[in-house]
């Protein structure tokens, strides 16, 4: 047959498979759009180039019984069938076929999607690497390349040449040239499933920005202003040098992109109202509305401190009562009626220098750590969230596995949720509390 380079629309290949079209071409394979005729089923069909086997001879048989190892999933392609040519003249695969094309070629007809669609692919790719990780293998060559999209834009990770056992990640492995690889990956070092996250980080920063390749998770930000800032903290996780400073697995990316889903939709979240688990604060230091009788009695000077000091604990107390008792999430800036008020009339209250969305982050960073402690912040996160012309502040708070105290000049209190509101505890009560949500 002289390779696949030769063959043409009609002909059929293995008295089984009639050639369509060619669908495109890699560093390994060349894959054609073809219909199985004992199945009477559309399917995609790629051959090995003699290069690439010689090159790697196992790499055929390697990516089948990885794929094999795997099994099916709604965000993994699917192999129907490997083997060798009657002729001995070309290796093939058959796989199911996926009528939107590669990410790739799906990003290149956009300069920069939306938050919803890189969200949606974000969470697809978790479940399929999730599903690969669990199975003991690391894929090394994620990249939108790689990525098939269905009639429904639905993605499936393909190309498995590369996968490795993650218990053999530090023995010889097959060569990858991909450029979303992981440092760790160009450096020949050890790889885990990290290696692979960072590789789903580089395809999130081309979905939102429509670069070729990742950048620095600050052109990012600059790049897209309207994304909410939870999600190029994320990006810049994954894209961390070090795969210590990575989220942990899949699984940990998925909630989060989740999170990010549930707390970038501002007007979801304030259409309800306040609950148990979600509470309006109008802001972190600038007063709204008259002041209170016994602050009008005070020199203004004193008022200012006394005002900027009942609404930071204001916010600290919720964060407490809320990582207290079954988690919640509070906004800054928008008002008890729900009015989104933006943290922005804040900024004017900040150090110069730093009247900025950035400073009013050091801000809240500095007022959470000094009332509730640094392990309060590293269990919390803030995501600035693009309302129109403001800007809310989303604070998720998750249930905690200890309790949470508060400092204030009387010494510690502690707060829960109960209804919409925040409630102090002490006493029998407070004992009984902890000891019946965190026992010995």
């Amino acid at each position: 047959m002289g390779g696949p380079a030769e063959l043409e629309p009609g002909a059929v290949f293995a008295r089984r498979y009639e050639i369509q079209r060619l669908l495109g071409e890699g560093d390994r394979k060349r894959t054609y759009l073809a219909r199985d005729k004992k199945m009477d089923r559309l399917v995609a069909i790629s051959f090995v180039k003699p290069e690439a086997v010689l090159e790697d001879p196992e790499g055929t048989e390697r990516e089948a019984k990885v794929l094999g190892r795997i099994g099916r999933h709604d965000n993994i392609v699917s192999l129907y069938d490997y083997d060798i040519a009657e002729d001995g003249s070309v290796e093939y695969m058959v796989f199911d076929y996926l009528s939107g094309g590669t990410l790739a070629e799906y990003l290149r007809r956009a300069d920069k999607r939306s938050l919803d669609e890189i969200l949606r692919l974000g969470r697809q790719l978790c479940r399929g690497l999730s599903h690969l990780h669990k199975r003991g293998l690391i894929h090394r060559d994620v990249s939108p390349e790689n990525v098939w999209l269905d009639e429904r834009h639905e993605a499936h990770l393909g190309d498995f040449d590369s996968a490795i056992p993650a218990t053999g990640a530090g023995d010889l492995r097959p060569i990858t040239t991909n450029s979303f690889a992981a440092p760790e990956e160009r450096k020949g070092g050890a790889l885990d499933a990290r290696s692979d996250l960072y590789s789903l980080g580089g395809i999130l920063y081309v979905a939102a920005t429509g670069a070729r390749s990742p950048g620095e998770a600050g052109l990012l930000r600059a790049s897209r202003p309207d994304l909410p800032s939870a999600f190029g903290d994320l990006t810049a996780e994954l894209l961390a040098e070090s795969p210590d400073d990575r989220p942990a697995d899949a699984e940990t990316v998925l909630e989060r992109l989740k999170e990010i889903r549930y707390t970038s939709n501002i007007d979801a979240l304030t259409s309800s109202g306040e609950s148990d688990t979600i509470e309006f604060k109008s802001s972190l230091h600038h007063p709204y509305g008259e002041l209170s009788p016994e602050l009008q009695k005070l020199q203004p000077g004193q008022a200012k401190k006394e005002i900027q000091k009942l609404l930071r604990k204001s916010v600290t107390k919720t964060i407490a009562a809320f990582l207290n008792s079954d988690g919640g999430t509070l906004l800054i800036g928008v008002a008890d009626s729900g009015a989104v008020l933006g943290i922005e009339p804040d900024f004017g209250y900040l150090r110069q220098g730093k009247q900025t969305a950035d400073g009013w982050l050091l801000s809240v960073q500095e007022v959470i750590i000094n009332a509730l402690g640094a392990e309060v912040w590293n269990a919390v996160r803030v995501s600035l969230v693009p309302h129109g012309p403001q800007t809310v502040a989303v604070v998720s708070c998750p249930p905690r596995t200890t309790e949470t105290w508060h400092s204030e000049d009387s010494g510690e209190c502690f707060y829960i949720r109960a209804a919409n509101g925040t409630r102090e505890l002490n006493g029998s009560s407070l004992l009984k509390y902890i000891r019946e949500r965190w026992p010995a």
